[in-house]
């Protein structure tokens, strides 16, 4: 005889939340809060998640699948396969710049097959962080953090190209 559990669903949403870098320094309570605002997406191949040059309105996580990350760099609006600039697989996340600024996005996001993806939307989030003023700071402190060591990795690549140049 098999048991079927349910109602267990939503620790997925908060075990993930709490491996990814962005969220791991919060506690167990301020990630299941968190992850009380998370939205399940079973999204079908080939569907566009999120547009390049729109404005984004939610971080995704990976729960399962695979996506292509792609760019319309002369700006035609074909996307064609070439522009292909990378993947992201399960357990990464993409769209976490949209939770803190009303920039364009950057890129073109297409499952690259069926994918379970995890969804916190923006107006939650600003909500969450909003009514609580710890757990704003902890999760602001992160970004930052995130965001310097994306310009380190960054400044560290452009600094072998350029020797390889001269």
């Amino acid at each position: 005889m098999e048991l079927e559990l349910t109602g267990f669903g939503e620790f997925e949403g908060v075990e993930l939340l709490q491996k990814l870098h962005l969220f791991q320094k919060l506690t167990f309570d301020e990630t299941t809060r968190l992850g009380g605002l998370i939205q399940y997406l079973d999204v079908p191949a080939g569907t566009i998640v999120i547009e390049q040059n729109a404005l984004g309105d939610a971080l995704y996580v990976i729960g399962k699948g695979e996506v292509i990350v792609s760019r319309d760099a002369d700006l035609n609006g074909t996307h064609e396969a070439n522009e292909e600039i990378g993947r992201l697989r399960e357990g990464e996340l993409f769209g976490e710049m949209s939770l803190i600024d009303d920039v364009l996005t950057s890129a073109r996001i297409t499952t690259a097959g069926p994918c379970r993806l995890l969804k916190l939307p923006r107006a939650g989030f600003e909500a969450l962080l909003g009514s609580d003023d710890k757990l704003a700071v902890k999760v602001y402190r992160s970004f930052i953090r995130t965001m310097a060591e994306r310009l380190r990795r960054t400044n560290a690549q452009l600094a072998k190209a350029q020797v390889f140049v001269r």
